[in-house]
């Protein structure tokens, strides 16, 4: 499969989020020994990299949290212009979001991985919690 992972999952194995760095831990371990592709927009490495920087208070482990994710990711994929005018038309609740959905549209991906489902549910593209997604058995492995 190929997964797009928001924002969150990463965040909750940087910042050792007590609700989800133990799933989030998982899921990535789970993607490697099923040959699942995890892909990361470029808008959420940025948002990863500003959010750890805040709250680590330093810039030098903000990049090292970048290049964990990166690490963990088959391919970073960018935010085209066309991602943008298509969300700009859908009724989204939260542009950032949707533009996350256009990402996992526009480059064929399977589903988005998230802990805010309800941000991302009945956008078009199928989205679970890592939790959810690991105990999926219908998927083919790729």
């Amino acid at each position: 499969m190929r997964l797009l992972v928001d924002t969150n999952i990463f965040l909750d194995i940087a910042l050792k989020r007590e609700n989800g760095c133990k799933d989030a831990l998982e899921f990535f371990i789970w993607c490697r020994k099923h040959r699942n592709q995890t892909y990361v927009t470029s808008m959420s490495m940025r948002d990863i990299e500003y959010v750890a920087s805040r709250y680590l208070h330093d810039h030098k482990k903000a990049n090292i949290v970048i290049s964990n994710v990166y690490s963990l990711v088959s391919k970073v994929v960018g935010i085209s212009a066309d991602c943008a005018i298509n969300a700009i038309y859908e009724d989204y609740k939260d542009f950032e979001d949707e533009l996350i959905v256009q990402a996992a549209k526009e480059n064929l991906l399977d589903a988005i991985v998230t802990n805010n489902i309800k941000d991302f549910e009945n956008r078009g593209v199928p989205v679970y919690t890592p939790k959810e997604i690991m105990q999926k058995t219908s998927f083919v492995v790729m």
